[in-house]
């Protein structure tokens, strides 16, 4: 419970709202040096970006998530939220890159040890495309990043052709464990697919900003939603473990309509992750079954 807890309050501390480009190296990197640059990935949805644009990278992070497979042998520069920063510097990186969403919790660090750093924003779907174009142009990968974007908005196209954004389906996106539960907001990767799909989430009901607002049962109830959707991270058989035991326990849980119709589905981080990735088309795909599909 203690390392589920601790990992839930780590990812809530580490969102942030840093765009991709917020750096301390303002020049670009492929334009300053006429070799080619040595960089280092330290998310893995920054890894799998980078890796589909062509740049070639020098370092990646430590994760138990599969990699595609011209990633696996890249030496390893430790866990995105607490990076091994003399193993970085071993590598001699002209830019380390990773995800917005660890600024707060790493990026004083590696300031202080003179790595430079270029934060991306992945915190949304359409955040998510900007920042394709926004590497392809840093590393000379134009033509691969408007090659990518033209594949998502095709496919997007197709997706959204029939959702009828008039019929509202409202729902709730619980974070976290018992006890601790947050509502992912419209500012979330998860819930951006929802505004991008027509739905409805109840978190626009907290009149606060950020992508993770306070969640309140009885509040929840009153809104009632027609889905429910939870998400783990971390230690997920544990924290799932207890969010199941939490819904079979308290009674109040029996009393929501999406219960009642069995529509509460635990979202896969492989796909619905904190922040988004290259595969954030293939999520709200995946998403439109879940709201209109099921």
């Amino acid at each position: 419970m203690k390392r589920v807890l601790a990992l839930v309050m780590a990812v809530f501390m580490g969102i942030s709202l840093a765009a991709c480009g917020k750096t301390e190296k303002k020049e670009n990197v492929s334009q300053k040096n006429s070799k080619e640059p040595r960089i280092i990935a330290g998310s893995v949805a920054v890894a799998e970006m980078l890796n589909k644009l062509g740049v070639k990278i020098v370092g990646r992070p430590t994760t138990q998530y599969q990699l595609s497979s011209n990633l696996k042998e890249i030496p390893e520069v430790g866990l995105p939220m607490n990076p091994d920063l003399e193993k970085i510097k071993t590598l001699k990186p002209d830019l380390f890159v990773t995800s917005g969403a660890l600024q707060d919790m790493i990026g004083n660090r590696l300031k202080e040890n003179g790595i430079k750093t270029e934060f991306c924003n992945l915190d949304s779907y359409n955040s998510v495309k900007d920042t394709i174009k926004k590497l392809g142009s840093n590393f000379g990968k134009e033509d691969n990043a408007n090659k990518i974007i033209d594949e998502f908005e095709k496919k997007e196209k197709e997706i959204l052709k029939g959702v009828n954004k008039d019929k509202k389906v409202k729902v709730m996106i619980l974070f976290g464990a018992p006890g601790h539960f947050m509502l992912s907001s419209k500012n979330s990767f998860v819930g951006s697919l929802i505004e991008e799909l027509g739905g409805e989430n109840i978190a626009s009901q907290v009149n606060m900003k950020g992508q993770y607002v306070p969640f309140s049962l009885e509040s929840a109830l009153k809104e009632n939603p027609d889905v429910i959707f939870r998400m783990y991270h971390g230690y997920i058989d544990e924290a799932k473990k207890q969010v199941d035991e939490e819904f079979k326990n308290n009674p109040q849980w029996r009393k929501f309509k999406a219960i009642k119709e069995n529509k509460v589905y635990d979202l896969d981080p492989k796909t619905f992750g904190v922040t988004g990735d290259i595969k954030a088309i293939e999520s709200l795909e995946k998403m439109k079954d879940y709201l209109y599909g099921v």
